[in-house]
């Protein structure tokens, strides 16, 4: 079993590095779980200075697409990039990407307080994705939905009331945010919710590995069918009504039945193992 969740952990990771036309294959290095956050950041931070470098060498243009509408809604189609969505103190959306000189990959659409970004191709034949940057004012959002294949995402400083990930092959870093509700369906991923605050985070995935830094919410809906849930909860033990299911030597946290309580967690992983600590 232990053999099998590693080989789960390697295809996780695998999977979300792959951010090319390639088919997704399972990795054949096999690599501990300990390792994965380190793994991920030295792939992308390698991929996104490999980027600036193919940038100077061939013949690809940096665009910039602003909007000054009071956006509160953004829905976004993206594959096969590196994609970082941040807050700035500023009073237009700005997105910054790298297309060919006589090719477009994005369109652009604002309906309403809804923008639209839908990517219409790819880059071919390069070994790494050059990174786009979306830049939101600061304030409060409505809803912002990402549906992305062979997707590096990550999220940083965001206030949103409903986010919606649904990809596949993804890696997703989410830190320093506030939502109301996250909602992630995803095939191979690697997820990692650091610092954030939530209502509710609900999460079903095949083939993913799901990591917790400090993250607090009133209730957690986790469903993976391989791969593994670990990592850090602010809260309590007897805040919670917990329920966990899993084989009993892949799991430290237990179902407590404390039908009273107002949170919940609900974890479930099919094959795989749930390492989970709560902090109060």
């Amino acid at each position: 079993m232990k053999q099998i969740l590693l080989s789960v952990v390697s295809a996780a990771l695998a999977a979300a590095l792959l951010c090319s036309c390639a088919p997704f294959q399972i990795a054949s290095k096999v690599l501990d779980e300990s390792d994965l956050a380190d793994a991920l950041e030295q792939e992308l931070e390698a991929a996104s200075a490999q980027a600036v470098q193919e940038v100077q060498t061939s013949d690809l243009t940096r665009r910039t697409y602003t909007a000054s509408q009071n956006i509160t809604k953004v829905e976004i189609e993206e594959v096969g990039a590196n994609l970082t969505i941040k807050t700035a103190d500023t009073d237009e959306v700005r997105v910054t990407y790298i297309e060919p000189s006589a090719q477009t990959l994005y369109a652009f659409e604002v309906h309403g307080s809804t923008l639209k970004i839908r990517k219409l191709g790819r880059l071919e034949n390069m070994s790494s994705t050059p990174a786009t940057v979306i830049t939101l004012p600061a304030r409060a959002y409505e809803n912002i939905e990402i549906n992305a294949d062979n997707a590096g995402l990550t999220l940083e400083d965001l206030d949103v009331r409903n986010l919606e990930v649904e990809a596949k092959n993804l890696s997703l870093k989410m830190e320093e945010s506030t939502a109301g509700e996250l909602s992630v369906n995803a095939d191979n991923a690697a997820i990692e919710l650091s610092k954030m605050t939530a209502k509710k985070i609900e999460i079903e995935a095949d083939n993913s590995v799901v990591h917790f830094d400090q993250t607090q919410a009133s209730a957690y809906a986790c469903d993976l069918h391989n791969g593994s849930i670990e990592g850090v909860l602010i809260g309590r033990n007897d805040e919670y009504n917990i329920k966990v299911s899993a084989r009993d030597e892949y799991t430290n946290l237990k179902t407590n039945g404390n039908t009273t309580a107002q949170k919940s967690i609900d974890f479930s992983v099919d094959n795989g193992k749930i390492q989970v600590r709560l902090l109060g």
